[in-house]
């Protein structure tokens, strides 16, 4: 058996004993692979996808993460028991609404809910749902204050109901460490309403890294970029 083979092993073996997650995949509107990237990253977990209406593309971006699963629709209190923790990559607008009005319209809504009322560990990166996020900026979906006061309020009402809302930074900190667990607060909500003064991932990218340097003032998805290229 040559290196290659025992390499591949010790991968199975070690993703198997790996913590539970579901990754809940809801339609994203950019940032895909950038996600699936950094989530490649994270040690100690096996995953399990699952994907809702519309999110084919999402799943190829981070099926190499681990086995895609489906749930039927039917008992979700039971389904959900297999999981330690249940993450949501691409938290879109519609789910957003949908959980916290505490409506059950699609199996994303539904799932989130669940998970919350089991109180497992629930995850939501907030760059597709967040108005001003970087990317919704770049959508020109922040135009409108009273559209992003109410997302904002969808927010804080979302995380008020113990989901860990934040960047993936912020996601992997709240994961990885125990003493910063304490995000479930609308910190994490707010924390981006400031970002206009950040350098976004589309300026390094249109500049050039030259020009930039790990002390300036990047968002996330542009510092890891930045990280990616020295």
């Amino acid at each position: 058996m040559d290196e290659k083979s025992i390499n591949a092993i010790i991968e199975q073996v070690l993703s198997r004993m790996g913590k539970p997650t579901l990754l809940v995949l809801t339609p994203a509107n950019g940032y895909r692979s950038e996600t699936a990237h950094r989530l490649g990253q994270w040690s100690g977990i096996r995953w399990d996808i699952v994907a809702s209406n519309q999110t084919e593309t999402e799943l190829v971006e981070v099926l190499h993460l681990g086995k895609q699963v489906s749930w039927d629709g039917k008992n979700p209190e039971i389904w959900l028991d297999t999981y330690e923790q249940v993450i949501f990559p691409f938290l879109d607008f519609s789910t957003l609404s949908e959980a916290s009005h505490g409506l059950h319209l699609t199996s994303a809504g539904q799932l989130l809910q669940y998970a919350l009322m089991k109180g497992i560990p629930t995850y939501a990166v907030n760059y597709q749902c967040h108005p001003n996020s970087e990317l919704n900026q770049l959508l020109g979906l922040a135009n409108n204050p009273a559209m992003n006061k109410r997302a904002e309020d969808q927010l804080v009402t979302l995380a008020g109901l113990g989901c860990v809302v934040g960047s993936l930074p912020e996601i992997e900190t709240a994961i990885f460490d125990v003493p910063n667990k304490e995000m479930r607060t609308t910190k994490v909500v707010t924390e981006q309403s400031t970002s206009l003064s950040y350098i976004t991932l589309n300026e390094v990218k249109n500049k050039g890294v030259e020009k930039f340097t790990l002390q300036d003032n990047l968002t996330d998805l542009a510092a890891e970029y930045l990280k990616q290229q020295l």
